[in-house]
């Protein structure tokens, strides 16, 4: 069996790049190891890519490759012996510009003589390179955020995106001294060119499942009759006993969110989205299984969460105002924004038991993004109003959104997913069919498999 791991894919990736491998790369090399490609043969297809041909090597003399691939992984130029040494094997035998990736790489067989304590100095510099790309793929691994910012400008034509260039210079300016996350997650910010909140989770989920009990079922004989149609159109596994009937909401959810990350919720009615929006709320607590929520989740699930319908619209926003500061004080200038941009004038002093849905959802949306949150969870539409309020409530939400606030977003608007969302989870009967970039997942989940399985039965 042919044992190729990250380490030797970033040496690589460093090598013919000089730059850590992406995330996607490296997990599909490692795949293609599994049907015994060995190195020397990922060595020969990096050669032929785009980005070593098009932005590295176009129209460069081989002594220049040879330099490039020295400077890239010990930080000097090919010695005299050693350039000579390369340059002759490539001329006089049957050699590629891989295989000399591949000899240099190989500690175990030095190819000509080199000084004992270059040799030192040179694998020294290469470790500490090595362990730098591997800590910056784990990193960026960890957000769908991330991952995209770490991409090209142009595949085709390829152009070296500006990422591509900061990591490079990065990896470059690596020597004797071993780098630390800190280092490396200064570089990821850099990408990110905002904060540094896309390496921190916001919340964590392991093995986690939620069972809603249903009682005072009448006829239990009808459920169990249609409990298995019915199932497989719409909503979670029913879990019967003779005593008790459970809708399992959530299966066996395993689940890291970054802060600033904003998450689409994909799914058919019934799938599961609501159910772990309030989840992550804290209104529902799991009953198998861990959650940790780092951050502070406002909900936006329905038009009456916030006070008693028997309440005036002021009073909501007074109730909002006192959880929040934990004072009235700088009430009054509160109170006027949300009538400026709800636009409820002197409905905001009626019970909102008088209110339209229309009106509800102004005054709901107006209080939960009158100042940046940690995070928003919110179930379907936001914008239910006259057109008017839905420019106003997209203009908001947009800079809400460029606050770098996490958001979850559970909606059947493809548009409304794209605009503010890059990653999608795709639920089906409780369970997560997908997890990826918002496209890929928007791809999969109009696959005609998901469909057959979830929506047409």
């Amino acid at each position: 069996m042919i044992n190729i791991d990250s380490n030797d894919l970033q040496k690589l990736y460093i090598a013919y790049f000089g730059r850590p491998g992406d995330p996607s790369g490296i997990n599909y090399w490692l795949s293609r190891a599994k049907e015994l490609i060995t190195i020397r043969e990922i060595s020969h297809e990096l050669s032929r890519q785009d980005e070593y041909l098009k932005y590295i090597a176009h129209d460069k003399s081989l002594d220049f490759k040879i330099n490039k691939f020295y400077l890239n992984l010990f930080n000097r130029k090919a010695d005299f012996d050693g350039l000579n040494y390369w340059m002759e094997m490539i001329n006089n035998q049957d050699y590629l510009i891989s295989d000399i990736v591949c000899d240099l790489l190989d500690s175990s067989n030095e190819a000509y003589f080199v000084n004992v304590e270059q040799l030192r100095k040179d694998r020294n510099i290469l470790q500490n390179k090595i362990f730098a790309a591997e800590l910056f793929t784990q990193q960026i691994s960890k957000s769908i955020t991330l991952i995209n910012l770490y991409k090209p400008d142009s595949i085709s034509p390829w152009i070296s995106g500006n990422s591509f260039i900061r990591v490079s210079n990065f990896l470059n300016n690596i020597t004797s001294e071993k780098v630390n996350l800190d280092e490396v997650d200064d570089v990821i910010f850099s990408l990110s060119g905002t904060s540094n909140m896309l390496t921190k989770p916001a919340i964590e989920i392991k093995d986690l499942s939620l069972s809603i009990p249903i009682y005072h079922i009448e006829n239990r004989s009808l459920t169990k009759k249609l409990a298995k149609k019915v199932i497989t159109i719409t909503g979670g596994t029913l879990d019967q006993s003779k005593n008790k009937t459970n809708v399992i909401a959530l299966n066996n959810i395993n689940l890291t969110i970054m802060r600033g990350e904003r998450v689409g919720l994909i799914g058919h009615n019934g799938s599961g989205k609501s159910s772990f929006l309030r989840l992550i709320s804290g209104i529902y607590l799991p009953t198998k299984g861990n959650i940790n929520i780092l951050v502070k989740v406002y909900p936006m699930l329905q038009k009456t969460f916030l006070t008693s319908p028997e309440l005036s619209g002021i009073d909501a926003c007074k109730a909002h105002y006192l959880l929040k500061n934990h004072s009235l004080v700088g009430f009054e200038s509160f109170l006027n924004e949300i009538l400026e941009f709800s636009g409820l004038g002197s409905y905001i002093s009626l019970p909102m038991k008088t209110y339209s849905e229309g009106m509800s959802a102004r005054l709901i949306f107006s209080i939960l993004t009158s100042s940046p949150h940690d995070c928003l969870a919110i179930d379907e539409g936001f914008g239910t109003g006259d057109a008017d309020f839905c420019d106003r409530a997209e203009k908001r939400m947009k800079q809400f959104i460029e606050s770098a606030a996490t958001l979850f977003l559970a909606s059947h608007s493809e548009e409304l997913l794209k605009q503010f969302c890059n990653r999608g989870i795709v639920f089906s009967h409780g369970s997560i069919a997908y997890d990826g970039p918002l496209d890929a997942a928007l791809n999969y989940y109009h696959t005609n498999d998901y469909y057959r399985k979830n929506v047409i039965g």
